[in-house]
């Protein structure tokens, strides 16, 4: 004889697949969020600011030999970022199927940008801006032409 099914008995059902829906719900709103922030952050970064001249760059002796040095200092996406002076924004956009960190800086006369691949020093000189794209590890910099 089959046994008759009580509140009690499918209580236990019920919670368990709410308890899945809502985490099925819960992770593909997060994954629409990222999404969306990361659309919205590479919408923000005007493609003529990736293009230019590469930025001077120095040794690490050579930059420990400079009486100057980076003295503002933030991380982000787990970069770290010291410059001179001036002001950064930073985004993440689209690159080849995966996305890269992209920090515009106003006028750093000096930046220092260490990835887990090292410290990477770049001299784009004082009052000029400079654009610096992290693709697998590996910081660039540019000097955005004039527009």
């Amino acid at each position: 004889m089959a046994r008759k099914i009580t509140l009690a008995r499918a209580f236990p059902l019920m919670l368990g697949a709410a308890i899945v829906v809502g985490m099925v719900a819960t992770g593909i709103a997060a994954h629409l969020r990222r999404a969306n922030a990361i659309a919205a952050s590479a919408a923000s970064v005007d493609p003529a600011v990736l293009a230019g001249d590469p930025c001077p760059t120095l040794t690490k002796a050579d930059y420990e030999a400079r009486g100057a040095k980076a003295k503002q200092v933030f991380i982000t996406n787990d970069i770290r970022y010291e410059r001179r002076f001036g002001h950064a924004d930073c985004n993440v956009v689209a690159d080849g199927g995966g996305f890269a960190p992209v920090c515009q800086f106003s006028g750093p006369a000096l930046l220092v940008v260490t990835t887990p691949k090292g410290a990477f020093y770049f001299v784009p000189g004082t009052g000029r801006a400079a654009t610096v794209v992290t693709r697998d590890g590996t910081p660039s910099c540019v000097l955005p032409k004039a527009s």
